[in-house]
C-alpha cells in the first residue's frame, strides 16, 4: 500500500516545474497541513488539465493508492483523471529525474525522523 505522504510528494515533484502559484501554494499548504488526499486530488486534476506527463511507475503508483480508496465519493473521478493522465504520457518519463525528485524526497525524509 503506497504511503499518502510519498504520494504527494512525488506527484508534486514531477508536477512541480509546471505548477503555477496559487496551484503550487493550495498544493504545498495542503501537504503542510496534513491534507494529503486533497493534495493528490488537486495534483491529479492540475497534471490532467496541463496535460503534465507522468512514468509509468509513478501512475501505477497512484493507481496502486487509488485502490485504498475504494468506493470513497472522489475514487471514480480520480481514477478518470488518472486514465486521461496515462493515456497522454510517453511511458519513457519514467527514467527520467533531474535531481529535483531525489531531492524533495530527502528533504521528506529527514522532516519524518
Amino acid at each position: 500500500m503506497p504511503d499518502d505522504d510519498a504520494v504527494a510528494w512525488e506527484l508534486t515533484a514531477a508536477a512541480r516545474q509546471h505548477l503555477n502559484k496559487p496551484d503550487a501554494d493550495r498544493i504545498y499548504i495542503a501537504i503542510g497541513v496534513g491534507d494529503t488526499f486533497d493534495a493528490i486530488d488537486a495534483l491529479l486534476g492540475v497534471i490532467a488539465r496541463d496535460h503534465i506527463p507522468l512514468g509509468d511507475e509513478l501512475v501505477a503508483t497512484v493507481a496502486s493508492w487509488l485502490d485504498c480508496y475504494r468506493g470513497q465519493d472522489a475514487e471514480l473521478r480520480l481514477r478518470q483523471l488518472l486514465t486521461e493522465i496515462e493515456h497522454r504520457s510517453p511511458q519513457s518519463v519514467s527514467g527520467f529525474d533531474d535531481g529535483s525528485e531525489s531531492a524533495l524526497i530527502a528533504a521528506r525524509d529527514r522532516r519524518s525522523s
